[in-house]
């Protein structure tokens, strides 16, 4: 899968995430140059789904290392930002180092709402408070590690699924966190199209893709509201779920890699 400095169930190399592999047998050569073409035809194209992923772990005293194999079944979708970098109970507990990035590129009251994707900003937010989600998206699509898929992540709290009433949801998931906020905190999300981009969305797919190409049954994709309702409001109501599971909680993207897998040719 797609994982920090080695974060995953999946080839990771330099960084980039090969989300499978074409393996395409030689052809046998021949001297006749009339052949090239018809070999170049059957040759297919390379992927273009290729996931490139910010390797960037968390405080230890985020998550959990798992010393045995996880089973996975269940990826949890959170929202997040650093609008409100200036709380002053906040304040009270960020770190000197946090403090630092935070000077060095300028925040200030006045400015935040332009920082507010800094994805550096809200990671700085998670140590404080002794949090992590296994992965973060950037409002461009990119993807950033925090957490190796087989450890636990402190993303969830106290949860309950929706759909079988399973506890203690941080044990079997996946947590995404996608840069963005709340209307109710920020009055320039009016619009599902403001609150997520279509790169953000590809992203949140391919990881799930890549769960399940990994070897993962990913059987529900949940919002931290329905995990923890009453206590937590995200993705938030502009979250467009059809984008990513069918009304029973299933991913979308497997049945898609699952079709992809079997096409004749792939």
């Amino acid at each position: 899968m797609i994982r920090k400095n080695g974060f995953v169930r999946g080839a990771v190399v330099a960084g980039i995430f090969a989300l499978g592999a074409w393996g395409v047998s030689p052809l046998a050569e021949t001297t006749a140059a009339a052949k090239a073409p018809a070999a170049a035809a059957q040759k297919p194209a390379p992927k273009e789904d290729s996931l490139k992923v910010i390797d960037s772990p968390i405080a230890a005293n985020c998550f959990t290392v798992s010393k045995a194999p996880r089973k996975i079944d269940t990826v949890v979708v959170h929202y997040s930002s650093a609008i409100n970098w200036f709380a002053p109970d906040f304040q009270k507990i960020v770190s000197p180092e946090a403090k630092a990035y935070a000077q060095g590129i300028k925040l200030t009251k006045e400015n935040v709402n332009d920082h507010k994707f800094d994805w550096k900003l809200v990671k700085a937010i998670f140590e404080s408070y002794k949090v992590s989600s296994h992965y973060m998206i950037a409002r461009d699509g990119q993807i950033i590690r925090f957490v190796k898929d087989n450890d636990i992540s402190y993303h969830a709290g106290k949860s309950k699924m929706p759909t079988d009433g399973r506890e203690g949801v941080n044990g079997f998931s996946i947590g995404i966190e996608i840069l963005s906020t709340h209307p109710k905190d920020d009055p320039t999300m009016k619009t599902p199209k403001d609150a997520y981009t279509d790169a953000q969305y590809a992203a949140l797919n391919k990881i799930i893709a890549e769960l399940c190409r990994s070897g993962h049954k990913i059987t529900a994709v949940v919002g931290h509201d329905e995990i923890a309702p009453g206590r937590k409001t995200d993705p938030g109501p502009l979250f467009q779920w059809d984008r990513v599971r069918t009304k029973d909680y299933k991913p979308v993207a497997c049945k898609e890699a699952a079709k992809a897998t079997a096409s004749p040719g792939l």
